[in-house]
């Protein structure tokens, strides 16, 4: 019996190990942009670009109710959607900005995508990403 304990103990321990790993690895969205824009851009510049404080590509949102925008908005902004969302609020209402568009679908960012040749988005990580449009290397 003390021996079941003590392996029990062993796998409990080796399975929580595992989990942040698994969890880490199974992205839920992938950053895509204009075949004309850049292969990769770090993590600063992605939310620059995504709160407007960059002017080098046109960002492209999905819905509020939107996983893969929960998802994205936490890995890459640092921030849940919601501070986000208030973000934004805020700039409306001092007359700063507005957020940038939204769309309905993975298929509506990927066509807003390719057609603005300074377009980035989001989409989830199995969406067929067709021609015109490129996966963004994100560090």
């Amino acid at each position: 019996m003390q021996r079941y304990k003590m392996w029990m103990a062993v796998l409990i321990a080796g399975a929580a190990l595992l989990a942040p790993v698994r969890a880490a690895s199974a992205q839920a969205y992938v950053v895509v942009a204009n075949a004309a824009g850049p292969a990769s851009l770090n993590r600063d510049e992605l939310a620059k670009v995504f709160l407007k404080k960059s002017s080098q590509l046109v960002a492209v949102d999905q819905e509020k109710d939107s996983k893969v925008r929960a998802a994205f908005t936490k890995a890459v902004l640092g921030r849940p959607l919601l501070a986000v969302l208030n973000y934004w609020q805020q700039q409306i209402f001092s007359g700063q900005d507005s957020p940038p568009p939204e769309k309905g679908s993975d298929a509506d960012v990927l066509a807003f995508v390719r057609n603005n040749p300074r377009g980035i988005g989001y989409v989830s990580a199995g969406a067929d990403i067709g021609s015109g449009v490129k996966v963004v290397t994100v560090p």
